[in-house]
């Protein structure tokens, strides 16, 4: 069976609605969450054995001038999490999130497939309220500390 075939079993089990995408291993669905509408693209890559979830809001755009400061705060969000980061277009501003799994020599499973789901979403809910605090002006670093807390490390 196909990665992508065990992708689109698990959002069944999910009652996840789903479009697959004629003649290519992606599954795309939108998804209303607590943080609002975020779009998940399930692609496989057959050939090097791996599973691809990407996970970015609807209808948020990033200007230019707030690039770098989402940045930042992405690169600090990412600091610690044990599955998957968060990703942005240096160019035009486009963001995700983006775990995956590598299963050669293995056996995909939905399983699998829906830890990367489920964690993906969490990720867009932790973090959603800081994303849009910075693109409305606020400083990444306050924005990650407003969810995760102040850093408790200290260089000396």
């Amino acid at each position: 069976m196909h990665l992508i075939d065990i992708a689109d079993q698990c959002l069944k089990n999910m009652n996840l609605p789903a479009i697959r995408v004629p003649n290519m291993p992606v599954i795309n669905l939108s998804i209303d969450s607590a943080v609002g509408k975020l779009n998940l693209y399930l692609h496989s890559h057959e050939q090097t054995h791996r599973l691809f979830v990407y996970t970015r809001p609807q209808d948020l755009p990033v200007s230019k001038e707030h690039i770098a400061a989402l940045s930042e705060f992405l690169s600090r969000a990412n600091f610690g999490l044990p599955l998957g980061n968060f990703e942005i277009d240096m160019n035009d501003g486009e963001f995700n999130f983006k775990n995956s799994v590598d299963i050669a020599d293995g056996q995909l499973t939905p399983k699998m497939v829906q830890t990367l789901i489920v964690f993906s979403l969490e990720c867009f809910n932790r973090y959603m309220p800081g994303i849009r605090a910075v693109l409305n002006g606020q400083a990444p670093k306050a924005a990650i500390e407003a969810i995760d807390g102040a850093t408790q490390i200290q260089i000396r």
